[in-house]
Formats: C-alpha cells, sequence, structure tokens
C-alpha cells in the first residue's frame, strides 16, 4: 500500500490518462490491432501478433521452447500452448530435440515462413503509416528514442 497520502479519485484518472505510460499502451494497442487486422486482411485469420513474435524468436532450424519462452519474457507454459496452436494451424513443427529428448523445437513451416513475410509486410505498412504523420526529423527521433527506452530497461 502507498504511503503517499490519500489522492482524490478524480484526480488519480486524470494522473494517469496524462501518463507517457498510457500513450505508450494506447499507441502499442492500436497497432497491435492494426496488425491483426492486417494479417486478417491478407488471409491470416486468427492470427496475432503474439504468433509473429513467436515466429520472430524462432531459428529455421528449430528452436526450443524454453528459449522462445525466455526471449519473449513469458512462461514455458504459455510459450508450449502458444506452440500447440501454431503446429495445429500448420505454422511450425514440434519435434524433440536430438541433443535433449526431453526438450522440444519449433521448427518454422514453408506456411510460417509465408505468413512472417506477410507479418514484416504489414509491420512495414504500419510503421510508415504512423511515423508518415510526424517530419523525417521527428519519426527519426522517435524511433531512436524507442530503441534507447528499449535498451535501458532491457533486464
Amino acid at each position: 500500500m502507498s504511503s503517499r497520502r490519500r489522492s482524490q479519485w478524480p484526480d488519480l484518472r486524470r494522473e494517469m490518462a496524462a501518463s507517457p505510460a498510457r500513450a505508450f499502451g494506447t499507441v502499442y494497442r492500436r497497432f497491435q490491432e492494426a496488425a491483426n487486422q492486417g494479417y486478417a486482411a491478407r488471409g491470416w485469420k486468427g492470427l496475432t501478433l503474439s504468433h509473429v513474435q513467436f515466429l520472430s524468436e524462432t531459428e529455421e532450424t528449430g528452436t526450443r521452447l524454453s528459449d522462445v519462452a525466455s526471449a519473449l519474457r513469458t512462461t514455458k507454459q504459455y510459450a508450449g500452448r502458444l506452440a500447440k496452436e501454431m503446429a495445429a494451424k500448420r505454422l511450425v513443427t514440434l519435434v524433440a530435440d536430438p541433443l535433449d529428448r526431453r526438450a522440444v523445437l519449433a521448427k518454422p513451416t514453408e506456411r510460417g515462413r509465408a505468413f512472417l513475410q506477410d507479418a514484416c509486410e504489414v509491420r512495414a505498412e504500419l510503421e510508415a503509416r504512423y511515423l508518415g504523420r510526424l517530419s523525417a526529423s521527428r519519426g527519426a527521433a522517435f524511433v531512436a528514442t524507442l530503441r534507447e527506452l528499449a535498451a535501458v530497461t532491457e533486464g
């Protein structure tokens, strides 16, 4: 519990509404929604940014689910559930790791590769749309700032 003085509810709401964190969340949710719509428009119904992120962390030769989970900063259980869903959609195959038969590797299929290709095109379109609303210098500064924040908040 906070030891600060107790603020009034309207003040708390105003504070949260004006927060940079709220702006981050809003932009992310809008990007995620537009990306998911973009995938669906290309025929990838039911696939989301989560599937893209999973594939982005998967090597062509296969990646252990525990390594995917670690890269995505999620649980092994969630990565396993997502992997099974993606295997059912024929985006990856799941095979035993030849170095440790207890571990499971996710390997992208040709269908998974095609989806990731489309997802990269959707991402590029959305980045152009979003950053195109800024001047070139402000867009570059925004991207540099995002990368810097990602780097300094890692870990």
